[in-house]
């Protein structure tokens, strides 16, 4: 009997630090890791810390690892590799990794992290590909998971396809504010002052192909100028200094363009940015060229006109494409996204000269828009940068 009683105690002392032992393994296989990119000087950042700290305390089983990209060195080459392995187009923070799905941006992150965790809690046996990346392990296609948790409604555009209605908004901003831009005085005046030179040829064909030439000219450099502003943004949109800067410049223009619909109520002053000079150097200068035999010539002559007049023009309503691609930078889309929205609203930019013009072409008449009705453009384009210049400098989180 003593001799059963000693063995059972001396299993008891080995199977103890088993047992133990066979606990931990366990909670380690279900402990679920969290690598969280962010940068101390991201406004973004410190809204997904607020919710993770709310969030994370409820639960015992995830493990946070956090990267503080600002730090350079293997930090941020560790991002830029994780970004590239899961193929995003930006490189942007916050940026959540969770096994084989990444989040990025507040919504996303605030939206699925929920669903992301509980389908892992279901399915433990998974594949983090953060640390294969650290490991320089080769990253197969089955450690991705592809199931998308999104449940927010959709709508399809046309061109940009089906986005989530959180996002309609920033096609809903590519129509208003590319509407409002498109009508001011800046661009109109040298528009309407080529279509009474084209009436007067009498050319159906030359109206047609100098005109379109005018008006395609001024879209595609408008197009490259907020892409390449776009691409610029994208690298510092989540720095809280860059956008108080944005949001100040914004109420900055908001306070001239407001100035200019004042003075312009009470009485037609036009373009200010253009000087009488400056009008007089592009009227002579656009009557050689329309009066040109070559018509290749002519072709170039409208052109370089065109981007004349948009270079100037950007000084004059620069403050609402500035506003617009910084609300895309916000919003983490990939390059074709961005490239469609910014499409949409200089689409919108031009809508205004396109139906000018092409009643012009048709009925040999001029029905102009007159500062009686494009100066409203400021009022509209003012109140709209005042509103998004506050939101950039006190509530930021409301542009995502």
């Amino acid at each position: 009997m003593k001799l059963l009683l000693k063995f059972l105690m001396l299993l008891s002392i080995v199977m103890i630090p088993l047992s133990i032992k066979a606990e931990s393994v366990e909670e380690t296989d279900s402990n679920i890791v969290m690598h969280y990119f962010y940068s101390s000087t991201c406004t973004v950042c410190r809204q997904v810390n607020e919710f993770l700290d709310e969030y994370l305390p409820e639960q015992s089983d995830i493990t946070l690892i956090t990267y503080n990209v600002l730090t350079g060195g293997e930090t941020e080459k560790l991002f830029l590799d994780v970004t590239d392995t899961f193929n995003r187009d930006t490189y942007s923070y916050p940026y959540i990794i969770i096994g084989g799905k990444d989040l990025q941006g507040l919504y996303e992150i605030k939206s699925d992290v929920d669903k992301v965790i509980n389908y892992y809690r279901e399915n433990p046996d998974y594949v983090d590909i953060v640390e294969k990346v650290k490991n320089n392990e080769i990253v197969l296609p089955g450690d991705f998971l592809t199931i998308d948790f999104s449940e927010g409604k959709t709508v399809t555009l046309p061109i940009i396809g089906e986005i989530e209605l959180a996002s309609f908004s920033l096609f809903l901003g590519a129509v208003f504010i590319g509407l409002i831009d498109g009508f001011n005085p800046c661009a109109m005046w040298i528009l309407v002052f080529l279509i009474t030179l084209l009436i007067n040829l009498k050319d159906r064909k030359k109206m047609w192909i100098l005109g379109l030439t005018f008006i395609m000219t001024s879209g595609i450099i408008y197009y490259i100028i907020m892409m390449s502003w776009l691409h610029l943004v994208i690298q510092v949109a989540m720095i809280q200094a860059f956008q108080i800067a944005i949001g100040i410049l914004a109420l900055v223009f908001a306070f001239f363009s407001l100035k200019h619909f004042w003075r312009q109520h009470r009485q037609d002053t036009g373009c200010e940015v253009t000087s009488t000079e400056s009008k007089k150097r592009l009227m002579i200068r656009a009557k050689k060229v329309i009066n040109n035999n070559n018509l290749w010539l002519a072709i170039i002559g409208i052109a370089g006109i065109a981007i004349t007049v948009n270079i100037i023009e950007l000084a004059c309503s620069a403050g609402l494409p500035v506003i617009y691609t910084t609300m895309l930078a916000y919003h983490n889309l990939s390059n074709f996204q961005s490239a469609m929205y910014i499409l949409v609203y200089v689409l919108f930019f031009i809508f205004d000269d396109l139906l000018v013009f092409t009643i012009a072409v048709i009925t040999f008449k001029i029905t102009g828009i007159s500062n009686k009705y494009t100066k409203y453009s400021n009022l509209f384009g003012g109140i709209i940068m005042i509103i998004l210049g506050i939101i950039l400098i006190f509530f930021p989180g409301l542009l995502l």
